[in-house]
C-alpha cells in the first residue's frame, strides 16, 4: 500500500512540474527531456502511459521525446533556442543522413551569434557562416532590428551618425516612393 501512495505522490509531483514547464513555455527539448526522465524513473511504463497520465496526446509526447534523443552536440547548440516540430524533423533527417559523429563535428562551426537559419545552414553544409561587414537582421516577433558588426568598438562611438544616415535613407525612400505613387496616374493619363 505504501508503494502505491509513494508512486501517486511522485506522479502528482511530475504532473505539477509538467504544468510548470508548459506554463513557462519551456523548449521542446526541455519537455522531451522531462518525459524521458519520467520514463527512466518508472513513473509511467511507456510513452502512451505518460501521455494518458499527463493528459496530452501521444504524438506530442513522441515528437518531444524524439527531440530530446537528438545527439548531445546538437542539443547543446539548440539548448537556448526555440524549435518547431518541423525543425526537429529536419534535425532528425540530418542525423540519419549524416550520422551522429558528422553532425556533432559540424556543430563546432556554429557560433553563439548565428541565427536559427544560419545554424541549419552550417549543419547542412558543414561550413561556417562567413561574415563580412555589417549585417542587419529582423528579430522575429519584435519591432526592432539587430545590427551585427565585425568590430563593435569602431561603430559604437558613431551610433548617432549611423542613426542619422538611416533616417536620411528612410526619408529619401519615402520621398521617392510617394513621388512614384503620385506620378503614376499622370503617366497613365498621358498615354491615352
Amino acid at each position: 500500500m505504501e508503494y502505491n501512495n509513494d508512486m501517486t505522490l511522485r506522479r502528482e509531483a511530475a504532473i505539477a512540474l509538467h504544468e510548470q514547464l508548459r506554463a513557462t513555455r519551456a523548449s521542446v527539448i526541455a519537455i522531451g527531456e522531462f518525459y524521458l526522465s519520467v520514463l527512466e524513473l518508472g513513473l509511467w511504463p511507456s510513452l502512451r502511459a505518460i501521455a494518458t497520465g499527463l493528459n496530452i496526446s501521444y504524438p506530442q509526447v513522441s515528437r518531444m521525446v524524439g527531440a530530446a534523443r537528438l545527439p548531445k552536440a546538437v542539443l547543446e547548440v539548440f539548448r537556448n533556442r526555440k524549435l518547431s516540430f518541423r525543425n526537429i524533423q529536419t534535425l532528425q533527417t540530418l542525423t540519419r543522413q549524416l550520422g551522429e559523429s558528422e553532425l556533432a563535428r559540424r556543430t563546432a562551426h556554429v557560433t553563439a551569434n548565428c541565427s536559427l537559419e544560419e545554424v541549419f545552414t552550417v549543419l547542412t553544409t558543414g561550413k561556417p557562416v562567413v561574415r563580412e561587414g555589417v549585417r542587419v537582421r529582423i528579430i522575429p516577433g519584435k519591432k526592432y532590428l539587430r545590427l551585427d558588426v565585425p568590430n563593435y568598438e569602431q561603430i559604437a562611438p558613431r551610433i548617432v551618425e549611423l542613426e542619422a544616415i538611416l533616417n536620411a535613407l528612410l526619408a529619401t525612400y519615402n520621398w521617392k516612393h510617394r513621388a512614384g505613387a503620385l506620378s503614376a496616374p499622370k503617366k497613365a493619363a498621358t498615354r491615352s
